[in-house]
């Protein structure tokens, strides 16, 4: 099927203007690099976008719509695909990436193209966490832990389980939240922006890189799916969400976020992933005590709308407004993160405290709706 795009001539022009800033300038200043690398995955993912539904019709990956899902129409879901191509070309092109950041990159290119495989054809859950399994050891291998244990054998094996429980933990809270259109894309670019600030804040120029690349790619991908009045062209797929979502906690893992010990170290990533964190809690522990899931089998397979978004529009809010709810709390959580990195230990622990009282007046709203 031929599938044509309104003004196709500025996927051209996002075609040339993308490969004209990944060619590797010997541009001065920290913030222009970042901004040639944020235009390149930018325009390289609007240009990919047309070719990716192409291929998407062609080979039947799309997503048909049905009782859990808000779409009124079958829906190509293999756009992530032009994210991830856009984002390691730029990266490719630029950059000499030190072995962890070769382990985070490589690690999410893994998930990438098992998801990949799962949109096109159905993959068993169970072999799709074995596939994320082998991409933690990639990371365990390149040394992106995160270290806060004693260096003994026991400290090392927990560190190692922590690092394996939040990769998982913050990739699938991330592909839970791809539900209505132009909220994952919205919500990586978002997130990635504020990390950008994180890095810049705290001296990390290279993981300021990484995360101007992949806002831009987000941001290159919202065209075609953050669409209200009409029917969005494309979903970002399990390829798409669960590679953003690897790529954003591998960039929590290896960033040195203060030097003030752990708990204002892992403080500031944790308020600004805290949205997916707690959308994911909520939703596990209402699904166990509805009865809806009974092991975690069936809480990796069960798929269902009773999550933030869905409760928001239970609330009234529609499909757009949704989402600018959630960029919202987002960053307001990630302002808070920015501003306790150079804030006393009471400044962060009143912080957190803040956060917690926050999502507790959320999970009453999100219990009202459900009522």
């Amino acid at each position: 099927m031929f599938i044509t795009l309104d003004r196709p001539l500025s996927r051209y022009l996002a075609l040339l203007l993308g490969i004209l800033l990944v060619i590797p300038w010997q541009v001065q200043g920290l913030w222009l690099q970042g901004f040639f690398l944020f235009g390149s995955t930018f325009f390289l993912t609007f240009a990919l976008m047309p070719l990716l539904i192409r291929v998407a019709h062609h080979m039947g990956a799309l997503d048909y719509p049905d009782a859990r899902r808000v779409h009124a129409q079958p829906t190509p879901r293999i756009g992530g695909v032009a994210v991830l191509l856009a984002v390691n070309i730029s990266l490719l092109c630029n950059f000499n990436f030190s072995l962890a950041f070769k382990g985070v990159c490589l690690s999410a290119l893994i998930v990438g193209l098992i998801s990949l495989w799962d949109d096109m054809q159905e993959m068993p859950a169970l072999l799709k966490l074995l596939g994320q399994l082998l991409a933690i050891a990639v990371l365990l291998y390149c040394d992106v832990v995160i270290q806060f244990a004693p260096e003994t054998w026991w400290g090392d094996l927990l560190e190692y389980g922590v690092t394996a429980f939040w990769m998982l933990g913050i990739t699938n809270a991330f592909n839970f939240l791809d539900g209505i259109n132009g909220l994952a894309a919205s919500l990586a670019m978002v997130t990635c922006l504020l990390m950008a600030a994180l890095a810049w804040h705290t001296g990390q120029s290279y993981m300021l890189f990484l995360c101007l690349a992949l806002a831009g790619g987000a941001a290159g991908f919202l065209p075609d799916n953050a669409r209200y009045d009409q029917q969005a062209r494309c979903f970002l797929g399990d390829v798409g969400s669960t590679y953003l979502g690897w790529m954003m906690a591998g960039i929590a893992v290896m960033g040195d976020w203060s030097s003030d010990g752990a708990i204002k170290a892992y403080s500031a990533p944790l308020l600004i992933f805290s949205v997916m964190i707690f959308d994911m809690i909520y939703t596990t522990i209402a699904r166990f005590k509805r009865g809806d899931v009974h092991n975690f089998k069936e809480w990796i397979e069960f798929v269902g709308k009773d999550h933030l978004h869905h409760r928001l529009m239970d609330l009234g809010c529609n499909q757009a407004q949704a989402v600018l709810l959630i960029i919202s709390f987002t960053l307001l959580m990630g302002l808070s993160a920015l501003a306790l990195i150079q804030g006393s230990l009471i400044a962060v622990v009143l912080l957190l405290i803040q956060a917690v009282v926050f999502y507790l007046a959320l999970s009453f709203l999100m219990i009202r709706a459900q009522k």
